[in-house]
């Protein structure tokens, strides 16, 4: 059997820009809240990540879509730098949750 995946779209708020690739950094963390088993089951990928606009992509398992929204709830610090996490589209689709960060970014 397949796995059903999803795609989802994310922004990174900061006051200053952040230093680094954050997304790389959020899976990390991630993978601490889920702990082993569970975020072996998520399969979660970092797809995209555009440090300028600090939005970016992740492949999730579609059962564990809600458990990685609550994640970005939880995480409030990447790299001792405060942090807020929105979710902007979650797609099947790799194109439409892509368009969503092409369309909304802020110049």
């Amino acid at each position: 059997m397949r796995e059903k995946k999803r795609y989802l779209a994310f922004e990174v708020i900061t006051d200053k820009p952040f230093q680094g690739e954050a997304d790389r950094i959020l899976i990390k963390k991630i993978n601490e809240i889920l702990g082993v088993f569970n975020s072996a089951k998520a399969g979660l990928m970092r797809v995209n990540y555009d440090q300028k606009s600090q939005r970016g992509l992740i492949r999730v398992d579609r059962s564990f879509v809600d458990h990685i929204r609550t994640c970005f709830v939880m995480i409030k610090h990447l790299n001792n730098q405060p942090v807020l996490l929105r979710t902007l589209k979650v797609s099947g689709m790799l194109n439409k949750a892509g368009e969503c960060i092409k369309l909304n970014r802020i110049e």
